[in-house]
């Protein structure tokens, strides 16, 4: 597992996961939403479980052309990464899927739960060894109650407009923005000042030092530190720092 994918992995299956009897609705919606784009697009779509580690894939035509889940039009497997699929794409393009996808689950963090179902990842996959492209559609679904990512659900079908490069972005889908590239820095994640004390943080500087240089107390300092660690969902400003910087954050 490349250290992108770690980290992604690491996010995702540590939440505070609750029981609830909308979790199981949600699940049996999500996979009858899978089918219908299976159906309708001759597609993959692969929904993860991340309560519970596993993953459930629906697989159309699509599959037979690129010898993939071969004779398992629905298929259930160990863990939330769908290794079968990623074997035959461009390796630099699932990296820059991964970040895009840490990227996305960041920024679900910061936003209201009825504003989450409104936005998605989409990314140009080229095939590792042909000039077909897959596109691949990401949506992570919600809790409404803890306010945690339960399931993803990842949709790919082939690129009818294909194009040299990688390409990938986050779309509010119901406006039809771009809310991030991936080659451009743009969190509003973290405060400006929350970032510089970061990336002093990162120098090796202690509160004591960051205080003097910014003419703040390190009561602010302190206080700027703990809002980092609530923020990023993370236990030290060790992780803060490494998560930060694959992020590109600082």
């Amino acid at each position: 597992m490349q250290p992108i994918q770690s980290d992604l992995h690491h996010q995702l299956l540590r939440q505070d996961f609750a029981s609830s009897a909308e979790t199981q609705q949600q699940l049996e919606h999500c996979q009858m939403l899978a089918q219908n784009f299976v159906e309708l697009e001759n597609g993959i779509a692969i929904l993860s479980d991340l309560k519970h580690n596993k993953s459930y894939v629906h697989a159309g035509r699509i599959a037979e052309e690129l010898g993939i889940f071969r004779n398992q039009e629905q298929l259930e497997i160990e863990g939330i990464w769908e290794d079968e699929l990623f074997n035959i794409l461009n390796p630099d393009d699932v990296l820059q899927k991964h970040i895009l996808e840490l990227q996305f689950f960041q920024l679900m963090k910061t936003m209201a739960f009825d504003k989450r179902k409104d936005f998605a990842v989409i990314s140009k996959l080229r095939l590792s060894e042909s000039p077909k492209s897959l596109i691949h559609k990401m949506f992570y679904f919600s809790d409404a109650h803890h306010k945690n990512v339960e399931l993803a659900l990842c949709l790919y079908h082939f690129d009818v407009f294909p194009s040299p490069d990688y390409t990938g972005m986050i779309v509010n889908t119901a406006k039809g923005s771009i809310i991030r590239l991936t080659e451009v820095d743009n969190s509003n994640f973290l405060s400006a000042r929350e970032k510089e004390i970061l990336k002093m943080i990162q120098q090796g500087k202690r509160s004591k030092e960051i205080a003097e240089l910014l003419f703040i107390s390190i009561n602010t300092v302190n206080r700027h530190r703990q809002n980092i660690l609530e923020k990023m969902r993370v236990s030290n400003t060790t992780e803060a720092c490494t998560l930060a910087s694959k992020l590109q954050w600082i």
